[in-house]
């Protein structure tokens, strides 16, 4: 049901004479996540001390509160949409899985090549940028790949 939602978001964003082949969705993280999101952890877990929090299991949950807001707010949603005219990059919701708007439409030419894969998700480069492909969308994301 997501996939279709996902489907109908690409295929108004489409040009009139292009056909949705499929879609991939996928993510990327920006290149400071990770000290942003300690530097969150850990300046909450302060302002609940200097609050007057004792309950260090408090102080904590609220650090991993602000961790998890500070890694969802640097992570970049996109959907790849592999159409019969040419691959084209969309941003994505950040709630649900539709298609927002066009960023670009890549060359004919982008390589893409997958650079790791774990049990849930894939990583793959596209051009330059590094993007996570979870599992659901693997075979999509190769079918782009060979295409």
């Amino acid at each position: 049901m997501r996939r279709g939602f996902l489907i109908r978001s690409v295929q108004r964003l489409l040009r009139p004479d292009e056909a949705l082949v499929d879609v991939v969705f996928m993510w990327t993280r920006h290149r400071w996540m990770m000290p942003f999101t300690g530097l969150a952890f850990v300046g909450l877990v302060a302002v609940a001390a200097a609050s007057g929090i004792v309950e260090w299991s408090v102080r904590l949950g609220l650090g991993v509160a602000g961790a998890t807001v500070a890694a969802m707010s640097t992570t970049e949603y996109r959907v790849l949409a592999h159409t019969t005219g040419a691959l084209v990059l969309c941003r994505a919701g950040r709630v649900r899985q539709v298609a927002t708007g066009t960023i670009e439409r890549l060359s004919a030419d982008v390589t893409i090549t997958r650079v790791g894969t774990t049990l849930v998700s894939s990583e793959w480069m596209i051009g330059d940028r590094r993007y996570t492909v979870p599992r659901n969308f693997g075979q999509a994301m190769e079918a782009v790949a060979q295409r």
